[in-house]
């Protein structure tokens, strides 16, 4: 349960969102919960069958429902209706984060330590202990969390959400409305070694990191520095938690990475790709525009538009036959065999 400072109103509400408002409860509410436990301050949503149980039963004061639907609420709650309950739900849950948001006194705290060659522009908030060192530039309405490190010569955008614990190293650009979240690595070194008389020599990371508009970062991501040149997020990527990003890559506009995907160096994601949690890239791949990859593969070579999986990842229907076949192999192997043993015959492999 989340309960909010500001109580939301059923007015509101319908400027917020279109639908059909059904029954007699309250006019106000303060937080949002699930169906099993909520109170009649509470707004929740229903639209699957699987919590019908917890729907039968919720205190809830206002339920988003199915539009089609034909539930009755009890007295004292509100059903309202629309197209879609889980996005009308969202809906208002954003608009209330926001409100909230609005509440936080922006500040520089006494407590971090901000280089005198800082830009900072108006309404930023710099929490205690954070480090700012010198000439980096931060827009307005920034937050930068406690402890959060930022390295000299980075630009960081309008709008920004710097959480506790981000470290972005020297000369990185984030643009605006970029979310990064609690121990994320932003610019660390590339893993580049050569090898001279047996030993690894560290080849200089010398480029930066560019993460443009409307991107987030989850927690304890690394996305490391370029050799030479820029390793490049594009607008409105989503990068979940514990995700690694190798040196030079690119990841195009509205990409998803999901938890523990891997890009090796100089990988190129095109536009909309969805890596499933897991997914391991080879470095200097190109993977093209509206690429699914499914969780646990393995991508060892470019990958045109489609639907992969498995290991090496292959089109997602010639993969499904060759599991299916697989299930079939020990009797395959077993018919083989009798007849191996039937015909007396030594059983050899081929050679090549």
């Amino acid at each position: 349960m989340k309960i909010f400072k500001r109580a939301i109103d059923i007015s509101t509400i319908k400027q917020l969102v279109s639908g059909t408002h059904v029954g007699n409860g309250a006019n106000s509410f303060s937080n949002v919960s699930e169906l099993s436990e909520a109170n009649k301050n509470s707004i929740c949503f229903f639209e699957n069958e699987k919590y019908f149980t917890d729907f039968k039963e919720t205190l809830a004061g206002l339920i988003f429902v199915p539009e089609k639907s034909d539930f009755t609420p009890r007295d004292g709650q509100i059903f309202y209706k629309v197209d879609k309950p889980y996005v009308a739900f969202m809906t208002v849950v954003s608009w209330w984060v926001q409100q909230e948001a609005s509440l936080q006194i922006m500040s520089i705290s006494p407590l971090a330590s901000v280089h005198p060659s800082v830009i900072i522009s108006n309404n930023v908030h710099i929490a205690p202990f954070a480090v700012i060192e010198e000439n980096v530039t931060i827009a307005e309405n920034t937050q930068i969390g406690s402890h959060s490190v930022i390295m000299k010569e980075t630009h960081i955008g309008q709008s920004c959400k710097i959480y506790p614990h981000v470290t972005i190293y020297e000369g990185c650009v984030i643009g605006n409305k970029v979310i990064i979240h609690s121990g994320s690595v932003i610019g660390a070194d590339g893993f580049g070694y050569i090898e001279i008389k047996g030993t690894h020599v560290k080849i200089p990371q010398v480029g930066n990191v560019i993460i443009e508009d409307d991107v987030e970062i989850g927690a304890n991501a690394c996305i490391d520095r370029s050799t030479i040149g820029k390793t490049h997020i594009k607008t409105n990527t989503k990068i979940d938690n514990l995700v690694q990003i190798g040196h030079n890559c690119q990841i195009d506009e509205h990409s998803i990475l999901c938890s523990q995907v891997g890009l090796a160096g100089n990988s190129h994601i095109g536009k909309n790709v969805y890596l499933a949690g897991q997914v391991g890239v080879a470095g200097h791949l190109v993977i093209e525009d509206n690429t699914m990859v499914g969780a646990q593969s393995g991508v060892p070579s470019s990958l045109t538009t489609g639907k992969y999986f498995g290991y090496p990842a292959l089109p997602a229907f010639e993969q499904k036959k060759i599991m299916a076949s697989l299930r079939d192999l020990p009797t395959v192997v077993r018919y083989v065999k009798r007849k191996i043993k039937e015909e007396a015959v030594p059983f050899t492999v081929p050679s090549e």
